[in-house]
């Protein structure tokens, strides 16, 4: 199977995945702001944040706008170089899906609600640190990303 197929399937799978949980912490949390334990230090929460990665408070006006604009060049980007390494350095191919996933939830959510939706969160007795699958494949995305440009070539 080539990969661009590969890649195709698990960024689909991916952002139903989202969709679906995103849907059952909406309809289990009434009120943004509660949660719901999961399990122990598993959390179903509802919160948002319109602002920047992170919460960065800068153009708070402007901010949710800029960032779907910037969402939209970045999902073309990511779609670029996903079919140009799709067979020559899979490992980049796989950190830039898991980039797109971020990206393309991420635009998802601020073009459908004005904001991004969180609704997994970990913490002791209470929340204490929430986020998304997008979230999370930027973080994979990221370190894959970043052990790609740290491996050393053979020669």
């Amino acid at each position: 199977m080539n990969n661009i197929w590969k890649y195709s399937l698990v960024l689909a799978f991916s952002i139903i995945l989202d969709q679906l949980l995103k849907g059952t912490s909406q309809s289990l949390i009434a009120a943004p702001g509660e949660f719901h334990e999961v399990y122990s230090y598993v959390f179903l929460v509802r919160e948002t944040n319109p602002f920047w990665p992170f919460g960065i408070d800068i153009f708070p006006s402007y901010a949710n706008t800029i960032c779907w604009i910037f969402h939209i060049f970045l999902i073309f980007y990511s779609l670029k170089k996903i079919v140009y390494f799709r067979n020559r350095d899979p490992l980049k191919g796989w950190a830039i899906t898991f980039l797109l996933m971020g990206f393309f939830t991420s635009w998802l959510d601020r073009f459908s609600q004005g904001r991004t939706l969180d609704y997994i969160a970990i913490g002791k007795s209470e929340p204490f640190l929430s986020f998304s699958i997008g979230d999370l494949s930027f973080i994979i995305g990221f370190f894959l990303l970043g052990f790609t440009f740290l491996k050393v070539s053979p020669k």
